[in-house]
């Protein structure tokens, strides 16, 4: 019986020492808690954000993307590997990248630390770009909900 009680108490003590996280998608909440029968119980909570929203129609594409500003190195790679660098701009911290068809925008790119926007007029691209476009756009939501 002794050692079955020691058993429990180990048990016990063992499960005192063990960590645990929790994760929310979306707007993701991360918790970690430590707990060491020593020292008071240490709570950390990150939350980062995470939005992608792709609206299609018949004359036009856009996508809007909020992340967190560590993610955007991974998306300005992206971008820079699938748009025309000699379209891009830069104004104040800001990268875009527009394309003009007979003076009225055909698309354009806006890169900021959080945000992304992209804009597109399908009467005044090919269909093989607005398919390109789509594309990156999936692409784009992968890697921004990517942990």
């Amino acid at each position: 019986m002794k050692f079955i009680i020691f058993l429990a108490l180990l048990a016990c003590s063992s499960l005192a020492k063990a960590q645990t996280a929790i994760a929310v998608a979306g707007n993701v909440t991360a918790t970690a808690t430590v707990k060491n029968p020593n020292t008071k119980t240490k709570t950390q909570t990150k939350t980062t954000k995470t939005s992608v929203s792709v609206s299609i129609s018949d004359n036009s594409y856009s996508l809007h993307a909020v992340y967190d500003s560590f993610r955007r190195a991974k998306l300005q790679k992206l971008l820079m590997d699938n748009l025309d660098r000699n379209l891009l701009s830069t104004d104040d911290g800001k990268m875009i990248w527009k394309k003009e068809n007979d003076n009225e925008t055909a698309y354009i790119f806006t890169l900021t630390d959080e945000k992304l926007k992209v804009s597109l007029d399908r009467e005044l691209v090919s269909a093989s770009t607005f398919e390109k476009f789509k594309a990156l756009g999936e692409n784009i939501s992968r890697l921004l909900n990517d942990n």
